[in-house]
């Protein structure tokens, strides 16, 4: 009875270790992003002007770990619109209706820096960007954005996208 007993117990103790093995997450190389949260300021400069700070986070998962552009990434391929790697568009809601604010969108690009990852491994991190506005320039008091990126193959995400977000709420 005692070696079926402890035949019972291996038998337990190898399904709980099988069990418990989990097996390597894949990730697609083309990074997958998501809107994580934002926060936004007001302030005034040194000329007496409002301006608004928006600080947007998001998430990227890349399955191979190449993220960001490097300070000397400044030739082909990365000479063109690909100098950037962050693409925004803010839209303006007027009298309920989005409309894109192509104007505020002229040249908003940005460059998210390289993230040295060894052996190019899948990598997940946030990324804060932050957008600076006049006030003035606004004409609403409700904005969002939609935003995709590049990973240094030129893979492009997926486009995510922010809740509405009251600017009469600032910090």
């Amino acid at each position: 009875m005692r070696i079926k007993s402890y035949n019972i117990l291996m038998f337990i103790v190898l399904l709980i270790m099988f069990a418990s093995c989990n097996e390597i997450t894949k990730y697609s190389e083309i990074p997958q992003i998501k809107y994580e949260r934002h926060f936004v300021t007001d302030s005034i400069n040194a000329l007496g002007n409002e301006q608004l700070f928006l600080q947007l986070t998001f998430s990227v998962i890349d399955g191979d770990g190449d993220i960001g552009l490097m300070d000397g990434d400044t030739v082909a391929p990365y000479d063109s619109i690909y100098e950037y790697n962050f693409f925004p568009k803010l839209f303006i809601k007027t009298l309920g209706i989005w409309e894109e604010a192509t104007l505020l969108n002229e040249g908003a690009y940005y460059r998210i820096p390289y993230i040295d990852i060894e052996n190019h491994k899948a990598y997940k991190a946030e990324i804060d960007i932050e957008f600076q506005y006049f006030s003035a320039l606004l004409p609403g008091d409700t904005i969002k954005y939609e935003f995709y990126m590049l990973d240094r193959a030129l893979n492009q995400s997926n486009t995510a996208t922010t809740p509405e977000i009251l600017l009469n709420n600032v910090y």
